[in-house]
C-alpha cells in the first residue's frame, strides 16, 4: 500500500508491513528495559515514548527524537513485547518518513577523506549496517574517477567500525578524532573501562 503524505504519521505507519500494531503499545516499559541503547548510550532513546508521539500524532516531535534514528533492529524489545509490537519496524519506518519529509539524522555519521581513501573495501565488507558502498567519483587532484568508499548517511549508525578497520585512515566519525578514541568507547560500552595502555600491539 502506498502511503499519503498527507496523511496522519500514525497512519502512513499503520499501512507499511511490520507496523501493523502501532495501536496496540500498554506502555508497559518492557521495550525499554530491554534496550541496550537506553541503558548504555542514549538515555533519551525510548521507544514506549515515541510510540506515544505517534499516537497523538505528534509528528514534529517524533522525527525529531533521537529514537528513530538510534534503533539497531536487534529486536530484543520484539522478542519480550506482550502485545508483539514489532517495535523495530515501527522506529525504522519512522526514521524513513523522518527523512522524506526533510528530516536529518542528528547522529555525527562516518566520513570519508576521498583523498587518501585507497578502495580496499574493509570498511564496506565490516559496517553492520551495509551503509558503505564503493563508488566510483571524479575526486579533485586524483585523474580519471576513482573508486571511493562512499557512506549513506540515512543508514549509517555512527558505531566506528568501519573507522576501526581502515587500513589508510580514511574514514572517521566526525565527532570522534580517531581510531584510537573509537576503539576506547567501544571497550567502555560492553564493560572493560577502556583499553590498558600495555596491551596495545
Amino acid at each position: 500500500m502506498e502511503n499519503n503524505p498527507n496523511s496522519s504519521l500514525r497512519d502512513q505507519l499503520i499501512a507499511l508491513e511490520g507496523c501493523e500494531k502501532v495501536d496496540m503499545c500498554f506502555s508497559c516499559g518492557t521495550c525499554v528495559s530491554r534496550c541496550l541503547i537506553q541503558q548504555k548510550i542514549e538515555p533519551e532513546y525510548n521507544p514506549r515514548r515515541l510510540l506515544k508521539m505517534i499516537a497523538l500524532d505528534m509528528e514534529k516531535e517524533a522525527y525529531t527524537a533521537p529514537t528513530a534514528f538510534l534503533c539497531s533492529e536487534c529486536d530484543l524489545c520484539y522478542e519480550a513485547c506482550p502485545q508483539q509490537i514489532h517495535i523495530s519496524a515501527i522506529l525504522t519506518n519512522t526514521k524513513k518518513l523522518a527523512f522524506q519529509a526533510g528530516y536529518t539524522s542528528p547522529l555525527k555519521v562516518a566520513k570519508v577523506d576521498e583523498q587518501t581513501c585507497v578502495a580496499c573495501g574493509y570498511c564496506e565488507k565490516v559496517c553492520p549496517y551495509q551503509a558503505i558502498t564503493l563508488q566510483e567519483k571524479k575526486i579533485p587532484f586524483r585523474g580519471n574517477a576513482v573508486l571511493v568508499a562512499t557512506v549513506d548517511a540515512e543508514i549509517c549508525m555512527a558505531c566506528g567500525t568501519c573507522s576501526v578497520a581502515c587500513r589508510s585512515n580514511s574514514i572517521e566519525l566526525q565527532e570522534i578524532e580517531n581510531s584510537e578514541m573509537i576503539m576506547d568507547s567501544l571497550w567502555t560500552w560492553v564493560g572493560r573501562g577502556g583499553v590498558d595502555e600495555n596491551s596495545r600491539v
